[in-house]
């Protein structure tokens, strides 16, 4: 967490889990505190999870069983039946709203606070711009907000059954009244474990047994079973999640396009591209990056077209303006395409590195230069040099090269 919020700093999400859920229910018998009557005088009853390994029971509690290993009752014991994902389960969350597909994930949204640094970034940014003077009053409608979300939590139903073990029937009808009258006259009870709440029904039918009809040696017990149905909420995979608990994003409060300024050469050279806070680089330094990148222009198609009548259509423009008529005459007036300079088995010029373009004045910056079809790139460091249209080649031409160039008629 970042500790320049502490609204964020402070947050503490806790999964939902099986064991969650598990928990919540042994805090619930727990709660109801329940004594009874024994041989030993007023005596708290213990209570159980029933799927503990018996070692353990037995070394974490060793008043729970006797010197020949039998429990001793009263005891109270709790064990999970069945878990159920009903998809019409009446839970505290409807639906189904998917996780963003992102490595952060998440579905819900538990918090979203004001990220107050970075928007105070924002408001001392368009203040120094407007009124030259940090922390100037004035709205900023630029407010960074920081959003945490959760996954979708899912309803299931569990069902735990609670049984209840005494030697008398006196000691039953005492631990048994709590379970009826807690309550009151619903069966409804509140269930929780650390931040989360879940809701508890108890069954009506409170299934009793006994070996009194028995008449055997065997010492009498009594035994009485109540089930629970709760009614609870999943969030997450636990431990076995790849995505985390909870995911924190941050809006974005402008949104600007800049023009591509290095490939179109209209970088500033005291600016070195540093537009809209991006760091920029030198304009000789983008030539050693990426040579073609003085192959693109910002030329205006039509800047170098005259008025007049125009071929590719009827009609007549005036001034510097393309149409669907005009467009075809005009590319040809000013376009020039693969002129050849020099054929595959010509003997090379006089100098060998040295050819004219005869075809048209070449518009600065314009031409694209082809040598057995491969593109050239301008500059002194580069494949050719260009003063008018006289192109000066690094290299020397052979019998067996081609050459050919396009560009743009002044």
């Amino acid at each position: 967490m970042s500790d320049n919020n502490d609204q964020i700093g402070k947050l503490h999400f806790e999964a939902s889990t099986i064991e969650t859920v598990d928990k919540s229910v042994l805090n619930y018998l727990e709660g109801l505190n329940l004594f009874t009557n024994t041989n030993k005088g007023w005596k708290k009853v213990p209570v159980l999870w029933a799927t503990s390994e018996r070692a353990f029971l037995s070394k974490n509690d060793k008043d729970i069983r006797d010197n020949l290993g039998a429990l001793v009752f009263p005891i109270i014991s709790v064990s999970r039946k069945s878990i159920q994902k009903n998809l019409k389960s009446a839970g505290t969350f409807q639906g189904n709203i998917p996780e963003v597909d992102d490595k952060q994930g998440g579905s819900l949204e538990v918090s979203r606070v004001i990220y107050q640094e970075k928007t105070l970034k924002f408001a001392n940014a368009d203040a120094l711009r407007l009124n030259k003077q940090n922390n100037y009053p004035r709205p900023n409608p630029k407010v960074v907000y920081r959003t945490v979300s959760a996954p979708m939590p899912v309803n299931i139903e569990v069902v735990y059954e609670i049984t209840i073990r005494t030697e008398y029937q006196q000691q039953m009808n005492e631990l048994m009244l709590p379970f009826i009258t807690t309550p009151g006259t619903i069966n409804f009870v509140k269930l929780k474990e650390g931040e989360h709440r879940y809701e508890g029904f108890l069954q009506p039918d409170y299934q009793e047994q006994s070996n009194i009809s028995e008449y055997s040696s065997q010492e009498r017990k009594f035994e009485t079973n109540i089930n629970l149905k709760v009614v609870g909420y999943l969030v997450g995979e636990g431990d076995n999640r790849v995505k985390p608990h909870y995911s924190i994003r941050e809006n974005a409060v402008e949104v600007k396009i800049p023009r591509e300024r290095i490939s179109l050469q209209e970088v500033p050279e005291h600016e070195y591209g540093q537009y809209y806070g991006l760091a920029g680089i030198p304009a000789f330094e983008a030539q050693k990056l990426a040579p073609f990148a003085t192959f693109f222009s910002n030329v205006a198609a039509a800047s170098g077209v005259t008025a007049g009548t125009t071929g590719g259509g009827s009609g007549t423009v005036s001034g510097n303006i393309i149409t669907v008529d005009n467009f075809a005459q005009t590319l040809k007036d000013n376009l020039v395409i693969r002129e050849m300079l020099k054929e595959d088995g010509e003997d090379p010029p006089s100098p060998a590195n040295v050819v004219t373009v005869t075809g048209g004045n070449i518009k600065e910056n314009t031409e694209s230069l082809y040598l057995n079809g491969i593109i050239l790139a301008v500059g002194g460091a580069h494949d050719y040099t260009i003063s008018g249209n006289t192109i000066t080649l690094a290299e020397n031409l052979v019998a067996g090269d081609s050459l050919y160039i396009t560009y743009i008629v002044e």
